[in-house]
């Protein structure tokens, strides 16, 4: 029998989950907009990258759920039509480069300081291989796109793709061991980059983390209740530990004593989860 080829386009499923994320946006004419650009960048982004997606880099739905936290950040934030259409387009490119995750339990669990070193260095020569050729996937895919709704117009103006690619190039540079997290007034930045820090304590994106194989190709004991929440503790620890290592930024740009959430409504789904998996007592990072 011949394997099942991949779909040309992502799953009925994966069609609901985009009407309920485009549900954050109250001006109907937004969403409709909205709408088109969701529909042909996330099919190309399919095609292209998300379709062979395995696990060892991460579940396909991740761009989905990222979405709904995205535009619910955006939303709240008053971002223009543009900077939405933006932050859509960011949503299905910014991961299209697979890399071995060095994952930062991994570096917190380093058996010396000297292991602990390489992690880290190891994982921020991955991060800025990510960044980079995803900015490079990013522009080549936006770049062909056309607007189903016109003769042959562009999906995207060029300023909205360089926008996007922007974000894309340091999407991931808030968790690195010298971090660059983006300025406080760039919501559209934060809007992306919040949105994206929270899958890891969604569902979905907790189960990612613990079907991901090691390095041995062993992956965690997902029917464990207790390997659920130390994946939630871990995760949830990331956003709270790199905080501290953020340099210069005022405590007045935090929406909270503790987290890396800059925005009422990032922190508002931050403090969600936390409440959801019942988390306390998180250590600061030093």
């Amino acid at each position: 029998m011949n394997p099942t080829p991949p779909r040309s386009a992502p799953p009925e499923s994966f069609g609901a989950m985009l009407e309920q994320a485009l549900g954050a946006v109250v001006k109907i004419s937004e969403r409709d907009d909205l709408r088109a650009v969701a529909r042909a960048v996330s099919h190309a982004a399919w095609d292209r990258f998300i379709g062979s997606r395995g696990p060892r880099d991460n579940r396909q739905e991740h761009e989905w759920v990222v979405l709904a936290n995205v535009l619910r950040i955006a939303e709240a934030e008053r971002l223009t039509l543009s900077e939405k259409r933006v932050a859509v387009a960011f949503t299905f490119t910014h991961d299209s480069h697979f890399i071995p995750r060095i994952s930062e339990q991994e570096v917190r669990e380093a058996r010396s300081p000297e292991a602990k070193d390489l992690l880290e260095t190891r994982k921020e020569a991955q991060r800025y291989e990510h960044m980079r050729f995803g900015a490079v996937n990013g522009r080549s895919l936006l770049s062909r796109l056309k607007d189903p709704r016109t003769d042959d117009g562009p999906l995207l103006t060029a300023e909205e793709i360089d926008r996007c690619v922007q974000i894309i190039s340091t999407h991931d540079a808030w968790k690195l061991r010298n971090p660059a997290p983006p300025p406080t007034d760039d919501r559209l930045a934060l809007a992306c980059v919040e949105g994206d820090a929270l899958w890891p304590l969604h569902p979905l994106g907790v189960l990612a983390d613990l079907e991901r194989p090691n390095d041995q190709g062993r992956i965690k004991d997902f029917n464990d209740p207790q390997a659920w929440r130390v994946q939630t503790q871990q995760s949830c620890q990331t956003l709270v530990e790199f905080r501290a290592k953020w340099i210069g930024f005022p405590a007045t740009d935090f929406v909270d004593g503790e987290s890396i959430f800059r925005t009422q409504e990032g922190g508002r789904l931050y403090s969600a989860w936390r409440r959801y998996w019942n988390l306390t007592d998180l250590e600061r990072g030093a």
